[in-house]
């Protein structure tokens, strides 16, 4: 055993002496019901599915593509939270209200989607800008639904302190979780999430928070352990489509290099085989996998040279001929 393996195993075990609770970030066109199904079914280790967000589209409805991922019937036996994505009282009666009918009893606003279609339209990091509307909207959401409420939020459009000055706002309702990406939207994606940030906020908001951003190891969850005691409840997005048993490994599970192989192409086959069977059509299924081995492929040695084949693919007779030798290395 190499130093570097013996380090990250005593790394693995000091964390994994407490419970922790690790969720999955809803990642609009990538975690779908699909996915989440057969995330469950092969690893079974995620505490709680968010699935991606609900908004009101053309002609005030939802649109079909997302209304079909909250039905129960495609969740059946998973543990999941839908997302509300919302500018106003007005939108969020609408998806509160179908979600009322689907029998959820949970529910999740979005305060952090980064982009700008959303934002400029006073949804997602543009709700959090705007106080007035965020408490409207609030209140609504607590007074005339009886849903368990928590919400996922970043620390501002462009200035990271805007969070701090909605501390009293977050404070006042009984959220079930707090989940904060401390990064602003501007950001997007780029460069590293600010762990200092959500240090101060749990300090100052002096409850417990849910850490999200930029977790791929024990050494990143046990490192943010260290600064705010008693931190156990995490979520992961990316992170679980780039390495599908990442939640498992943080959990204490120990694979060998075929095991994990091993699991990555059962996770794979199944994945492929039910969007044959949900999108019946060859162009949307290439596109799925494409998408999935866009993160999927940094697992791999090489991630350049396992994608740009599949990437090239055209056709899904040639990805097809493509992956069976790149999941049998």
């Amino acid at each position: 055993m190499g130093l570097a393996t013996f380090v990250c195993k005593i790394v693995i075990n000091v964390f994994m002496s407490g419970k922790e609770i690790i969720d999955l970030a809803p990642l609009q066109g990538f975690t779908d019901f699909v996915f989440r199904r057969c995330h469950h079914q092969v690893f079974g280790s995620i505490d709680t599915y968010y699935i991606p967000y609900i908004s009101v589209g053309k002609g005030k409805k939802i649109r079909n593509s997302q209304y079909r991922d909250v039905l129960p019937e495609n969740n059946q036996g998973i543990p999941v939270v839908p997302q509300v994505l919302c500018a106003n009282v007005d939108e969020l009666r609408l998806l509160a209200d179908e979600l009322k009918q689907l029998n959820y009893s949970s529910v999740n606003l979005n305060l952090g989607c980064p982009y700008p279609m959303a934002t400029k339209r006073g949804r997602g990091t543009g709700l959090l800008e705007n106080d007035e509307m965020l408490r409207a909207v609030l209140d609504c959401l607590f007074s005339d639904y009886d849903f368990q409420v928590s919400v996922k939020f970043r620390s501002g459009l462009v200035d990271d302190q805007t969070i701090f000055k909605e501390i009293d706002t977050l404070a006042a309702y009984p959220f079930s979780q707090l989940i904060f990406h401390p990064r602003t939207a501007r950001q997007m994606y780029k460069g590293q999430a600010n762990r200092d940030l959500f240090v101060r906020l749990a300090s100052e908001l002096n409850r417990p928070l849910v850490y999200n951003g930029d977790l791929a190891n024990a050494g990143d969850l046990d490192a943010i352990q260290q600064a705010v005691a008693g931190q156990h409840h995490w979520m992961i997005g990316r992170g679980v489509l780039i390495n599908p048993l990442l939640v498992n490994q943080l959990k204490g599970e120990e694979f060998s290099d075929a095991q994990e192989l091993n699991l990555k192409a059962q996770f794979h086959q199944l994945l492929l085989d039910n969007y044959r069977e949900v999108l019946q059509d060859d162009g949307h299924v290439l596109l799925k996998m494409k998408q999935f081995w866009s993160y999927f492929s940094q697992s791999f040695e090489n991630p350049a040279k396992v994608f740009k084949p599949i990437k090239k693919a055209t056709k899904l007779a040639r990805y097809m001929e493509i992956y069976p030798s790149i999941l049998s290395m």
